[in-house]
């Protein structure tokens, strides 16, 4: 009996494969006919269509339902945190409206302020049904938390590898490779100081500077040097590493904040090229210095990269800050300058040695970073975990926890009712730290006071995520600064400041109508 088409006609593509090897011809007359040759494709892929249909209707599912549970387990363990009860996502309210008043451009940390004020040392706050922030006011939380909350941001991640590529160190995961990384970096900076060369060529001219160029400058200049030697200072195209490094900084998180990559802009394509030329220049210099095999720093290209940018950035306003105040205060500069003369001895390049004895030198580098940190927040999360601190009190995972570091430093009971003054003293642990004390410095008994240290490099963050380069940040800074005081007097362009006395004890609310400043040489300086 001859076969007929249906029931030939098989439904899986495995069966019409092994008819085919069994049988070279094994079709009835009637699947060579018109309109019968594609009948078994078709009805093949409307089969497997029909699959992958479901298969992504399960899948879709499937993620959907988790991600519904992530959020309602976010909003039950939230909940429990002190803090108004509202989502900004879904307008204001009335608690919202209490605390805020009725204008809608609220500063954050005045916000926060006046949320911590009702609410405690610990508050929530909700940007919309799965962006939950917890802020951290207590010195002792932080600590905890900050030891706890081991992962950064992943928008952080996302802006370095969308510069310079896949990292190993600036991740947002913290994992046991990530912290081999780490300490092995932390003990090539431990071992680093300052660059001599730097230090013998400070400035090319004393007439007017422009002080946040020269901070930008010398601080390039000491990452640039530390991680590629002196070859650095030669280069030929340091100059516009430097500017590419400066746009990189000021576009990056934009980009990375996009979800979808914006490819069909020709401004996200020209930031590429930015990157590109800026990985090439590194590779150029890489080898030009040969840093790598010399030094035995084992860091990509891409983490070199994410080092000169957060490294020099960072650097840049702390030396800003500074100038700022020794602008402010010739009487801090000549306080300074009496302990540098006292220890230094010799060679004109002041040593690392020697600046570790002038405490209140590093008691000033100390105070710039508590009254001016490089950002408003500390931002930390668990991505994975949930945190449950010794209160009893849970951080859900995913949660951004957030220490703003502006309100911690006005904290009274930490750093005295003096707190928005520039205060060098209150890091010196003696029993004569009075502003109106006469009395030279070098000749006190003086420690770095390590119980409101803490506090004041809460900048550069604690725990396993603390910057790796914070002594380094510290003792090369107070190296710079001993070496320009010891040469040269700073003042500011003449009619510059508006009012000097005032903002030398105000150091918040001081105003400079202009940034220029003046390096005088000394009597007797070479």
């Amino acid at each position: 009996m001859e076969e007929s088409c249906d029931a030939f006609v098989p439904y899986t593509l495995l069966g019409f494969l092994l008819r085919r090897l069994s049988d070279p011809d094994p079709f009835p007359p009637c699947f060579y006919g018109d309109g019968q040759t594609s009948y078994f494709l078709r009805d093949y892929l409307t089969r497997g269509t029909n699959a992958i249909l479901w298969i992504l209707l399960f899948s879709i599912t499937f993620v959907l339902l988790n991600r519904l549970g992530r959020i309602v387990r976010l909003w039950a363990l939230g909940g429990r945190i002190p803090g108004p009860p509202v989502w900004a996502l879904l307008g204001r309210c009335s608690s919202v409206t209490q605390l805020c008043g009725s204008d809608r451009d609220v500063d954050l940390t005045s916000f926060l302020s006046k949320l911590h004020e009702n609410y405690g040392p610990l508050v929530k706050l909700w940007f919309g049904p799965s962006q939950l922030f917890v802020s951290v006011k207590d010195t002792h939380l932080i600590k905890e938390i900050l030891f706890k909350a081991k992962d950064k941001l992943p928008l952080t991640e996302r802006a370095y590898n969308l510069a310079f590529g896949a990292l190993s160190i600036f991740v947002s995961a913290f994992n046991d490779k990530v912290s081999e990384k780490r300490e092995s970096l932390a003990e090539y900076l431990d071992n680093k100081y300052i660059s001599t060369s730097v230090l013998q060529n400070l400035v090319e001219e004393t007439d007017s500077l422009d002080r946040v160029s020269f901070a930008r400058c010398m601080a390039f200049k000491t990452i640039g040097t530390t991680l590629f030697g002196d070859t650095y200072l030669n280069w030929n195209n340091r100059t516009q590493y430097e500017e590419l490094l400066m746009a990189v900084a000021k576009d990056g998180f934009f980009w990375a904040s996009y979800v979808i990559i914006p490819f069909w802009r020709r401004d996200y394509w020209r930031y590429r090229s930015i990157c590109q030329r800026l990985k090439d220049l590194t590779l150029e210099i890489m080898e030009l210095s040969e840093g790598k095999s010399k030094s035995g720093l084992e860091a990509s290209c891409g983490d070199l990269l994410a080092l000169m940018l957060h490294g020099c950035v960072t650097t840049a306003s702390l030396i800003a800050n500074i100038l700022t105040q020794l602008v402010l205060s010739p009487n801090l500069q000549e306080q300074i300058y009496s302990e540098i003369s006292a220890i230094h001895k010799g060679s004109r390049v002041i040593s690392p040695d020697e600046v570790r004895k002038m405490q209140f030198l590093l008691a000033t580098v100390l105070e710039s970073v508590r009254l001016l940190p490089a950002g408003p927040f500390l931002q930390r999360c668990s991505l994975k975990s949930d945190m449950r601190l010794e209160n009893g009190m849970m951080i859900p995972a995913g949660a951004t926890i957030v220490v703003p570091l502006h309100l911690v430093r006005m904290d009274a009971s930490v750093c005295g009712e003096d707190f928005l003054k520039f205060t060098p003293n209150r890091f010196l642990s003696n029993d004569n730290n009075k502003n109106d004390d006469k009395e030279s410095t070098c000749t006190k008994s003086q420690f770095i006071n390590e119980s409101i240290k803490f506090e004041a490099l809460l900048s550069f963050g604690d725990g396993a995520r603390a910057c790796v380069g914070q002594s380094f940040a510290v003792l090369s800074i107070a190296t710079l600064l001993a070496s320009i005081i010891y040469d040269f007097e700073i003042k500011l362009v003449q009619n510059a400041a508006k009012d000097p006395g005032q903002a030398v004890h105000d150091f918040v609310s001081q105003e400079i109508s202009s940034s220029r400043i003046i390096l005088s040489k000394r009597n007797g300086a070479n």
